[in-house]
């Protein structure tokens, strides 16, 4: 058996949305990525997320429905360096993730831990999540020098045979609503690009 999400129960969600920033005094951010990667539903961070989040404006926008089915944010980004955008997201907080490397390669599927080239950066209090490349990992313990315990292929995404070092480790801040990646888009230090983002609810 079939079901669908109504007309009136899409512009419900809109609304919740909206209604869900005026009552928290929360804004939808904008915040942008330079690395590599395909979007998945599993994600909980952008590829490698780069520059200040922007603060943009939202309101609800009729699709195909007359009630009201479409999420749209608009905002201007200002790029503070040259760079080549790959991925963007929207986000209840402001404040950027935290952000290391590995400096040694993840060689299996199994492999139970991470080494991040900033360790006493990440947080001390388990668990949390990261985006590595395309999987989610949950860190579970460290050994309070260079290492990191993971859980491997967390929030349905896969476990990656192989992970280069360099790759870039992000840890989810848990407000990430939507994600989408794009062919690259080459900005220089100073250039400004509006966007403006359609989540429409079908």
């Amino acid at each position: 058996m079939a079901g669908t999400i109504t007309a009136a129960a899409r512009a419900q969600i809109v609304y919740a949305l909206l209604e869900e920033s005026i009552i928290t005094n929360t804004k939808p951010w904008l915040a942008v990525g330079t690395g590599p990667g395909t979007s998945e539903a599993s994600d909980v961070a952008l590829f490698t997320e780069s520059g200040n989040r922007t603060e943009g404006t939202s309101i609800g926008q009729t699709t195909t429905v007359t009630s009201g089915d479409t999420y749209q944010w608009i905002g201007t980004y200002t790029s503070p360096a040259v760079q080549t955008l790959t991925n963007l997201g929207l986000f209840q907080n402001q404040g950027m993730p935290v952000q290391g490397t590995l400096v040694q390669q993840v060689s299996s599927n199994t492999q139970n831990f991470i080494k991040p080239s900033n360790y006493y950066n990440w947080p001390t209090s388990y668990p949390f999540d990261v985006q590595v490349s395309t999987e989610v990992m949950t860190v579970t313990s460290g050994n309070n020098y260079d290492t990191l315990y993971v859980l491997r292929g967390q929030n349905n995404s896969t476990a990656l045979t192989s992970i280069p070092a360099a790759t870039y480790i992000t840890q989810s801040d848990t407000s990430m609503f939507v994600k989408t990646d794009f062919t690259g888009l080459s900005l220089s230090t100073g250039d400004t690009i509006q966007f403006t983002i359609n989540v429409q609810f079908q």
